[in-house]
């Protein structure tokens, strides 16, 4: 029976996706916390993860490098230098690989949407209607546990995305449909959107372009206008749409906005009325 390891377990999403893979899909997975604990040779695959801090593109080429026949598998951001060197370094290993691609994972994207939506009833960015290849998290679960639990997918690169390529006043008016309040998408330039980040948000400008505005500025220019076959042909099931998977997660979409946040979203919306592209 196939047994797979899984580097950082101790980091936040590394964790939900071990959950996924054992309780949801009956993978026998391991969580590496600490690489002194490997023991070379004790799993059949070894999901090589890469959370966001300084370190990881180190950890996860020593971790391959200690590795003695397992097949790796890596789930790649197509938009970060350090995947890409993580990537060249695992096809050069002589080891066993396959590398995921989610174009634009949903869990991710739209995890900074609640508070937007919470505060001013708006949600905000910088693509326009450039069309996205959003894909949920869920389905990348399913389509590595087909890829753990058969051969055949050695030496393989999959781009993963979900049934559409929707831009972001659609994912607005799919949200707005889901939880019955009127949202609107408010387009800026990206200075502008990066500067409101660092005032309101006070996050580092460095995190904020890495984790950020990299990956808007790609949505942005037509590199996640793309939709493939590959959830389907893998797992013979056709992935969830944006609107599933807001109606999955309408909870984290729906708290009622207190009165002043009610007169924020009437500023916010006077403000920047110019530049509101879609309303749900």
């Amino acid at each position: 029976m196939p047994r797979l390891l899984v580097s950082n377990g101790d980091n936040e999403f590394v964790g939900m996706l071990i959950d996924s893979l054992a309780t949801k899909h009956g993978v026998d997975v391991t969580p590496l916390v600490d690489a002194e604990d490997f023991e070379p040779g004790s799993h059949s695959h070894v999901l090589v993860t890469m959370p966001t801090d300084d370190q990881a593109s180190a950890r996860a080429k020593a971790l391959v490098d200690a590795l003695a026949d397992e097949h790796v598998l890596f789930i790649a951001n197509e938009l970060d230098p350090e995947h890409h060197a993580v990537m060249d370094h695992i096809k050069a290993s002589g080891l066993a690989w396959t590398i995921v691609h989610p174009v634009s994972m949903m869990d991710f994207s739209f995890a900074a949407l609640p508070p937007q939506i919470t505060m001013a009833g708006v949600v905000f960015g910088i693509s326009g209607t450039a069309p996205i290849g959003f894909v949920a998290a869920s389905d990348i679960m399913r389509v590595l546990s087909v890829i753990i639990a058969e051969s055949g997918h050695e030496g393989q690169e999959y781009v993963c995305t979900g049934p559409e390529a929707i831009d972001m006043p659609g994912v607005v008016a799919e949200l707005s449909a889901v939880i019955g309040r009127k949202i609107d998408y408010i387009n800026m330039p990206e200075d502008e959107l990066k500067t409101l980040m660092v005032q309101y948000g006070r996050q580092d400008p460095e995190v904020i372009e890495r984790l950020v505005m990299s990956h808007l500025r790609a949505w942005r220019d037509g590199h996640a206008d793309v939709v493939t076959t590959t959830v389907a042909e893998i797992t013979g099931q056709e992935p969830i749409s944006v609107r599933e998977w807001f109606a999955d997660h309408a909870d984290d979409f729906s708290k009622s906005p207190s009165l002043a946040q009610r007169a924020a979203s009437a500023v916010v919306k006077a403000r920047y009325r110019d530049r509101i592209m879609g309303s749900g």
